[in-house]
């Protein structure tokens, strides 16, 4: 199994000082997920229709994040904020999701150090990997450059890139990659 290599990133103070005693800076791996045309299948199927979509896909998938040790942090309409222990967990995580999906799923992943309060997780892995997210087409998982370093060469998965790509907010390019599943034969 690879270890987890992200170098931890330094926590700016007003940060610390908005989460107040209880943030507590832990290294994680921090995903997003998306369903691509889940509005266009809202207006086609009704609300009564998607609601029921929905409800099961969030069924499915919490099964799916547990089974890996992962946490739904929130849900976000159709999409869900993500955490795990490991890289390589969240990437598994993330293929299987997208092989159940209702619609095309699209994933952003990224690793580092995140401040957990008791009902959320902040800070500069979270923002990255929203950011990482937006990128994904639909059906398709995006690992930043520190995931994919941290998995190494992880078994049964491939990854394109590197492409350097800039995302609002974040000060410099960031090196990404879109990973699938490797299919014998």
């Amino acid at each position: 199994m690879t270890t987890l290599s992200a170098p931890a990133l330094p926590i700016p103070e007003e940060e610390l000082e908005a989460v107040g005693a209880d943030g507590v800076p832990v290294e994680l791996t921090v995903t997003f997920t998306d369903l691509q045309d889940f509005t266009t299948y809202t207006e086609v199927e009704g609300d009564e229709a998607a609601s029921r979509m929905l409800t099961r896909h969030h069924r499915e998938s919490l099964g799916i994040v547990r089974c890996r040790g992962g946490s739904v942090i929130k849900r976000l309409g159709d999409g869900l904020m993500l955490t795990f222990p490991s890289p390589e967990s969240a990437v598994l995580a993330c293929l299987e999701l997208g092989e159940q999906a209702p619609l095309p799923l699209r994933a952003g992943i990224h690793c580092g150090i995140a401040l957990v309060t008791d009902d959320d997780v902040i800070g500069r892995v979270v923002n990255l990997a929203a950011r990482v997210t937006a990128f994904a087409d639909g059906g398709e998982v995006v690992v930043t450059d520190d995931v994919r370093r941290a998995v190494g060469g992880m078994r049964g998965v491939t990854f394109r890139g590197p492409y350097s790509r800039s995302f609002k907010g974040i000060g410099m390019p960031v090196p990404v990659h879109v990973l699938s599943r490797q299919h014998d034969g």
